[in-house]
């Protein structure tokens, strides 16, 4: 009978591949019953399944504190909402002086508000920035750029992640391809910025959510693709702002400790 260490020893050997895995089929299985739609939590419950088997309580704990982690400068609960109406209203704003008509008055219902809170896009959050960006967080810590390259390469996979939605034509290419790694970008300046604080970035992807379901029906046809577009550029003109500025104060904080 092999022992429970040696099980955790193994699965411990090849913990992100087997996240990675859980995460896709927890995730697409659904996809060609659901006309491309993928579950949400996919992320979350691999992270746990990852824990509970390499860890135990010790991961889940961890885990458990980085998602309710509140106690932290309240900025940092509206540095990201802020943004994302920043780059929505720049959008909206630029569509209109290119001629684009509004067909309806942004709105939401109850229903579409609850579903996104419920069963929404925030809940990947603890999988992806609760697990994955931290372990990449640490594998790279040796890079000089360590912080860049681990959200970088936490974009490939959530990327990817999206796939079917792609497929199923729910989404752009250019959703995946770019606005994908500027989301990434930003998510992890808010989650290292909090102290590690999941909650602030599932109300950074909950409010993402919000304000792309309340502006859906502003625009149709091709002025919906133009704004998509518009503000999605945007939010990577802001991704590469907070770049540049997080390298150099990175870059200031190892200098002056080298004088």
């Amino acid at each position: 009978m092999i022992e429970r260490p040696t099980i955790r020893r193994f699965f411990a050997q090849y913990e992100l591949p087997l996240f990675l895995i859980l995460t896709y089929l927890l995730s697409w299985w659904a996809a060609p019953f659901m006309n491309g739609q993928i579950i949400p939590q996919g992320p979350a419950l691999a992270a746990v399944i990852v824990l509970w088997i390499t860890t135990g309580r010790q991961g889940l704990r961890e885990l458990w504190q980085r998602m309710t982690r509140w106690r932290i400068p309240f900025i940092w609960f509206i540095a990201g909402p802020a943004i994302i109406v920043g780059y929505h209203a720049i959008g909206f704003i630029t569509n209109l002086l290119l001629g684009a008509e509004i067909a309806e008055a942004p709105h939401i219902s109850w229903g579409i508000f609850l579903e996104l809170l419920l069963v929404g896009g925030l809940w990947e959050e603890p999988g992806w920035s609760g697990y994955l960006l931290p372990k990449m967080r640490q594998r790279f810590a040796s890079h000089p750029n360590g912080f860049l390259v681990a959200a970088l390469a936490t974009g490939v996979f959530r990327g990817l992640w999206h796939l079917p939605l792609f497929l199923y034509g729910h989404i752009p290419w250019f959703d995946i391809l770019i606005f994908n790694f500027a989301f990434q970008l930003i998510i992890a300046w808010v989650f290292y910025r909090s102290g590690g604080s999941v909650l602030a970035v599932m109300l950074f992807h909950f409010v993402s959510n919000l304000m792309g379901a309340f502006t859906y029906p502003v625009f149709t046809g091709a002025a919906h693709t133009t704004y998509t577009a518009l503000f999605m550029a945007a939010a990577c003109l802001v991704a590469v702002m907070i770049t540049i500025k997080e390298r150099l104060s990175l870059r200031q904080t190892t200098e002056g400790a080298n004088v």
